[in-house]
């Protein structure tokens, strides 16, 4: 009997009764697992195994894919209220393209534990999502202009090619949104980040 620490990350429906759960594990990273019966309203893991939802699991590997056999809560997301669902499709694509199978990654999931423990606000979302690029080393450097690569005056973001400019190049270039403390929830930012990440998808 093998034991982790999951949070649900895609789930897919699987005969009448059955789902087979994409989970990223603390111990075991991304993997996919079968939980039986969990669709029957009498199912002990049917509220513990919802979509964002991190529980304690217990399961069993023999052929295929392993058996869900218990899971205890430890936290969800009421997904189906408060939360925009935009935010939400945003974080599941990352995590389900750039996790890879059966690599740990302590770090991210402790990042994802972070970002869950509070409503998922698009400035919230683009934040975990820059992490989870730069920990991956699928972003850009955010340090220096783009164009000139000086470190000096960096005051505008190109949502062109998900950059940063400096004042000099912003004039030269006439592209940019103006950096600010709320530039993780500009729709221009937020839109660009969604166009880059995309294309590092189809690049990858």
């Amino acid at each position: 009997m093998s034991k982790d620490t999951v949070t649900v990350i895609k789930s897919v429906n699987y005969s009448e009764a059955d789902k087979i759960l994409t989970v990223f594990g603390k111990y075991n990273g991304k993997f996919s697992i079968m939980a039986k019966g969990i669709r029957k309203i009498t199912s002990r893991n049917r509220g513990n195994m919802q979509t964002l939802s991190t529980s304690e699991i217990s399961y069993y590997e023999g052929k295929g894919l392993p058996i869900l056999t218990e899971s205890q809560l430890i936290s969800s997301q009421d997904i189906d209220s408060h939360i925009n669902i935009e935010n939400i499709e945003r974080l599941l694509y990352i995590l389900n393209k750039f996790l890879v199978e059966g690599e740990e990654n302590k770090k991210i999931f402790k990042l994802l534990q972070s970002v869950l423990e509070e409503d998922l606000t698009v400035e919230r979302v683009n934040k975990f999502r820059l992490r989870i690029l730069k920990e991956l080393g699928f972003l850009s450097d955010f340090d220096v202009c783009s164009s000139c690569h000086t470190k000096k005056d960096l005051q505008y973001f190109d949502p062109n090619d998900f950059s940063i400019l400096c004042k000099k190049c912003y004039s030269t270039k006439s592209k940019g949104v103006k950096l600010s403390k709320d530039i993780y929830k500009n729709p221009v930012f937020t839109d660009s980040l969604d166009r880059y990440i995309k294309k590092i998808v189809e690049e990858i």
